[in-house]
């Protein structure tokens, strides 16, 4: 019994000289009473440390979260993700010119040990966090050392409590306890942002969102195009769909989709276009459902010298919408027909009339074509038909 005791009590003072809290050591470059940019970009995560994965990302989102606390404007991470090509992030230059971000913080995990005993257990985080300019300057960094312990022996003889404890720490969970206390200690030694700077910037990074529009561009695609707030983040929202437009020149943002990218599941259909530090603004559209007209295959001859369109509204006349249509001839909307001659298929060719309807009247020439214009001014391409001599 003398030897468990022993053996007890050198174990317990062993721990306590383990778990002695160290206070975080800040190294600041920052002059007394100088802020640090109001807003700030956290870089991607390096995981080349044993620590696994999903628990370095706990403690980036601790530190995101620390520093939204703290007033401080912090960039989205999956933006950070998408625009930087490395966890050091050579393209911080252009992403802090782009995106008006005037900082970036990098967060190093050095270690993580979990250690449970018969009767406690000791866990540990140990890690820094540094701020840099948009020049890479070290403004201020803060390492820091968590630790938490427990158990039957570390609870002074709450032997129940010790038990329970000592339980609750022998999961997964105790890491996002030690993520939480580790981003609390760091960021509250950070200094706070001035309040005139916090209001400037936050100005600056106010979002418009002034057109937004879906219409067909051919007979098998449509493009979705918005103008706003330049070097953001545009998205296409189609029921639980998010895809994303390309902004192809400052401000305007598009792209082309199939005929088939609908939304099945209903819902909303709106663009929304947001920032880099998550605020958004949103513009409800409404996808055209009817494609344009290719005419080919869908022309068939009629009495005399008329030609039918087969499975199409023209001019808003519905009286021949579903002849002719089938599985692989979907219904089309056609807002007018043009009708061309020439005296061989080479050209050149000459506009013989506009027609507003599903049975055209052809010319008595060599060569007729015939093309359909659409919602929008879409054209398809043009077709060849017989004519009648």
């Amino acid at each position: 019994m003398k030897r468990v005791r022993w053996s007890s009590q050198i174990l317990l003072g062993l721990l306590s000289v383990a778990i002695t809290a160290c206070a975080p050591k800040v190294t600041s470059s920052l002059p007394v009473g100088g802020s640090l940019p109001i807003s700030l970009a956290v870089l991607p995560p390096d995981y080349s440390s044993d620590i696994p994965r999903e628990r370095v990302d706990i403690v980036h989102e601790a530190i995101v979260q620390g520093l939204r606390n703290r007033n401080f404007l912090v960039a989205e991470a999956s933006v950070m993700a998408n625009l930087c090509s490395a966890p050091s992030c050579p393209e911080r230059s252009e992403i802090a010119r782009n995106y008006l971000i005037d900082g970036f913080v990098t967060v190093k995990l050095e270690s993580f040990s979990r250690n449970n005993f018969i009767a406690g257990y000791y866990n540990q985080l140990q890690g820094t966090v540094s701020v840099t300019d948009t020049k890479d300057t070290p403004l201020i960094s803060v390492a820091h050392t968590e630790n938490e312990s427990g158990g039957v022996l570390l609870q002074s003889g709450q032997l129940f409590q010790g038990i329970i404890s000592q339980i609750r720490h022998s999961g997964d969970e105790v890491f996002d306890d030690l993520a939480d206390k580790f981003a609390h200690k760091v960021v509250e030694k950070l200094p706070q942002p001035a309040a005139s700077v916090s209001m400037t910037r936050s100005e600056a990074i106010s979002l418009a969102l002034t057109s937004a529009t879906a219409q067909w561009s051919s007979p098998s695609t449509y493009t979705v195009c918005a103008r706003g707030t330049p070097h953001s983040f545009a998205y296409l929202l189609l029921g639980t769909t998010r895809t994303p437009l390309r902004e192809v020149s400052p401000g305007y943002y598009c792209r082309a989709f199939s005929s088939l990218v609908s939304n099945p599941q209903g819902g909303v259909e709106a663009i929304e276009l947001r920032t880099a530090f998550g605020n958004s603004a949103r513009q409800t559209i409404s996808i055209p459902s009817a494609p344009p007209c290719a005419l080919k295959e869908r022309i068939t001859p009629s009495e005399g010298e008329r030609t039918e369109i087969l499975c199409a509204t023209v001019a808003g006349d519905d009286s021949t919408r579903s002849k002719g249509c089938s599985s692989s001839l979907p219904h089309c909307g056609v807002d007018r027909i043009l009708v061309y001659q020439a005296s061989n298929p080479a050209g050149p060719y000459q506009k013989v009339s506009e027609q507003r309807s599903a049975s055209i009247r052809l010319p008595q020439a060599n060569t007729v074509a015939i093309l359909a214009i659409g919602k929008g001014d879409v054209s398809s391409q043009p077709v060849t038909v017989e004519a009648k001599k």
